[in-house]
């Protein structure tokens, strides 16, 4: 069931109409929270395909001050760590083809504190559940770390609700091209 979904709201999202301007929107929304704003360290990912565009979260971040933190897959069995990045020209092309930090110039970061972390998603319901890629590898991090999490989401991907199991983690806020939800 899962996977039809995925195929269903991938085909969505990549027929997403205006899609610049609803990635401004979301990046504005995000930017101009005091989630964003209140928080130390930003844990986001490089987007990619037809995600949401996280470039200027990025870049803004590093401009803020904040510490920015990109995740690398360390292995297949959904195992993620977070690294410290403080230039673009930190990231190499990894895992399934995603911009990550090159370990050879970032540490990695296993303390969080005042942290916000961005998590990818193709559609989110209500209650904060996503439906991410199926590797598990966000669940696994927010199951080991208690951190606040926002997914990024059109708005019209939003459903009312999907199929959870008991290892799925819910984010806390879904910030979409229209508003943001506290879930």
């Amino acid at each position: 069931m899962k996977n039809d979904l995925r195929r269903q709201f991938k085909a969505k999202r990549a027929n997403i109409a205006h899609k610049a301007e609803k990635d401004r929107l979301i990046c504005a929304h995000f930017l101009s929270s005091a989630l964003y704003k209140n928080a130390e360290q930003i844990l986001c990912y490089s987007s990619m395909g037809s995600e949401p565009d996280t470039f200027d979260i990025i870049r803004c971040a590093m401009e803020d001050g904040k510490k920015l933190l990109l995740p690398r897959c360390e292995d297949k069995n959904g195992n993620m760590n977070f690294y410290l990045i403080k230039d673009v020209s930190d990231l190499v092309t990894g895992t399934f083809g995603i911009k990550e930090p090159d370990i050879k110039k970032c540490e990695p970061v296993f303390e969080f504190m005042n942290a916000l972390c961005v998590v990818p998603g193709l559609t989110f319901d209500k209650k904060g559940y996503r439906l991410g890629y199926g590797k598990g590898y966000y669940d696994r991090f927010l199951e080991k770390f208690t951190i606040k999490s926002a997914g990024l989401c059109y708005n019209e991907l939003i459903s009312e609700s999907i199929p959870a199991d008991e290892y799925d983690r819910p984010v806390n806020y879904i910030v979409t091209d229209l508003k943001i939800i506290n879930t």
